[in-house]
């Protein structure tokens, strides 16, 4: 009885110094609880980077798959705020382990993850925290140095609509002699694809290819919607 009552006063004294909870049960102390945060996983139907529909249609020729492992709402959601705006990195590594059980490793030698902003005040970057997580599991090397940002481009965040999709393929910038290496793109939100469109003219541009591409989820955007997929 009082060494109930004495982890009982632990865990509300956790509670007050570091309030936390799990989104999905309600836990005091914990930023995720593992079996709530593989709940969420609902894994969307590979789509084509060039247009955002299924992938396998004629314009995606040239293209590369997409996988999400979510819907970017509700719990999803959630959890994907806590890495990027509340500090809790240490939920970004199981993310990425998850991302890759639920889906087959595209045959690559590089998990590279989407840089992070220049003008970004945030500490880490979300992204490689992800490509960190696939990279255990696939055991397939992660690098982060393979792609810059080639200028001082406003946040994604401070973009909307049409502004989002028409982001320069120069926005991004490769290092050079990358010699045909196949190469796995992480990103943490799809939302029009402009990012990861212009990651990959970058690869290419110096050798490299792109052999798919890993969100954690796919936002729904004014003009779009599940019903459309029905046929994936």
């Amino acid at each position: 009885m009082i060494i109930r009552i004495l982890k009982d006063i632990k865990l509300m004294t956790e509670h007050l110094l570091w309030p936390q909870a799990c989104p999905i049960c309600g836990r005091a102390t914990v930023s995720f609880c593992p079996k709530c945060l593989a709940s969420v996983v609902n894994a969307v139907p590979p789509f084509c980077l060039e247009c955002g529909g299924k992938y396998g249609a004629h314009c995606c020729k040239n293209s590369v798959p997409c996988f999400a492992s979510s819907i970017h709402d509700g719990a999803a959601r959630e959890f994907i705020l806590k890495l990027k705006y509340h500090n809790v990195k240490s939920i970004g590594i199981s993310l990425g382990r998850l991302m890759a059980k639920e889906n087959n490793p595209s045959s690559a030698d590089l998990i590279v993850p989407i840089p992070l902003h220049g003008n970004t005040s945030r500490e880490y970057n979300q992204s490689t925290l992800l490509a960190t997580g696939i990279s255990e599991e696939y055991q397939i090397k992660c690098d982060e140095s393979i792609l810059f940002w080639s200028n001082n481009r406003p946040k994604q965040t401070e973009r909307y609509g049409l502004q989002r999709a028409s982001m320069p393929l120069n926005a991004l910038t490769a290092i050079p002699k990358l010699n045909n290496k196949k190469i796995i793109l992480v990103d943490d939100v799809y939302t029009t694809g402009g990012t990861l469109r212009s990651a990959k003219a970058a690869i290419e541009k110096q050798g490299g290819k792109v052999v798919s591409a890993m969100l954690w989820s796919r936002r729904i955007t004014s003009i779009e919607n599940e019903a459309t997929w029905e046929n994936f």
